[in-house]
């Protein structure tokens, strides 16, 4: 993979390395309190499985969980930029890839997250700095609203390009219809989509519950990033979406939009969570610091916008909406995913069905 650096982390034992070259992960000096905890529908080998870390080996940092989008796997989104990046400045870097590219219920991917964040803390007893993008930034806030475990795990979360409240964008029907063609199911039964695009309508029972009775559950700080040339994440103004406790002034909370630090920046959807320098230095500064980002202590508009852009000819990821789906497409030799086609919204998790009420 792009990186070369990334290993899977295997199930028991404690630090160090086995026989097979992987990091396992558990048995740490830490471990988290699951008790409150819903039980996980998933089994905990697929769980281990779709967790990939570099050594641990960076006890002055907190570890790093890098959750990747829909139609993408971890390692297509965060190999070519993010984690060599963060692997050269001292951080410790994990990916969790949820299944079949994010199309599945979300609440179940949600559980790829919970089952991630438990064996990090566990194995390193550091809390962990986590960074998604699009659904990757949404969904794991499933995970801090009803795994009371992981609000313990986490220290930041940088949410990057989130619906956070859904999306006003004509979803799910127009991006099902591209994404299936490019994925070579074009031929299924009209008015199926796959599960999790109705989550992200702000009607959704999915939205409502996971911004009920608090948007920012926990001792965590969280700094979410957005861009006005979001093609999929509207509306970005004058209320934004993408934003948590807006207007609220916690201090636990950073909402930036990237035009209000630097006019004109031209990130959309894509580049905002792939190879843009200012999301990625602003990324950094949360990660890096006590509390959310904060552009002065940053650089300022002075320094930040001065950053110069990835060189995209150099790197796996791409740019564009239509050239992520033509890297989706040449992945589905690997076998195609299973869309999760539906009529209607999953119906919450029981443990969840006061919270829509």
């Amino acid at each position: 993979m792009g990186a070369g650096l990334l290993v899977a982390c295997g199930g028991g034992g404690g630090g160090g390395s086995d026989s097979s070259g992987t990091v396992p992960v558990g048995g740490g000096p830490s471990s988290v309190d699951t008790r409150n905890d819903p039980a996980l529908r998933t089994t905990q080998a697929e769980l281990d499985d779709a967790l990939h870390c570099t050594p641990f080996a960076n006890p002055d940092k907190p570890p790093v969980l890098l959750i990747h989008g829909t139609t993408v796997t971890g390692t297509e989104q965060y190999t070519a930029f993010y984690t060599p990046q963060l692997v050269s400045l001292g951080f410790d870097v994990c990916i969790v890839t949820y299944p079949d590219r994010g199309l599945i219920d979300q609440q179940i991917s949600a559980e790829y997250v919970v089952n991630a964040l438990r064996r990090i803390y566990n194995e390193t007893g550091r809390k962990v700095a986590m960074i998604g993008h699009s659904q990757g930034a949404s969904m794991p806030r499933w995970a801090l609203r009803f795994f009371p475990s992981t609000r313990q795990a986490v220290a930041d979360f940088v949410l990057i390009a989130g619906p956070n409240h859904g999306t006003t964008v004509s979803l799910p029907a127009a991006i099902a219809e591209q994404l299936l063609d490019v994925l070579g199911l074009a031929s299924l039964p009209v008015g199926l989509v796959p599960e999790a695009l109705y989550q992200f309508a702000p009607g959704s029972d999915f939205v409502a519950a996971v911004n009920s009775e608090d948007e920012t559950p926990g001792a965590v700080d969280y700094t979410s990033l957005y861009t006005l040339f979001d093609e999929l994440v509207q509306p970005a103004a004058p209320t934004p979406t993408a934003a948590l406790d807006f207007g609220q002034d916690n201090p636990r909370v950073s909402n930036i939009l990237l035009q209000d630090v630097c006019p004109g920046h031209l990130a959309e959807h894509f580049s905002i969570g792939t190879t843009d320098t200012l999301a990625f230095a602003l990324a950094l500064d949360a990660i890096s610091n006590p509390g959310p980002a904060d552009v002065t202590r940053a650089g300022g508009s002075s320094q930040l916008c001065g950053l110069l852009p990835v060189n995209l000819a150099e790197l796996t990821m791409p740019q564009r909406a239509a050239d992520l789906l033509t890297i989706v497409a040449s992945t589905v030799g690997n076998g195609l995913p299973d869309p999760h086609l539906a009529n209607a919204e999953p119906p919450l998790m029981d443990y969840a069905q006061d919270a829509a009420d």
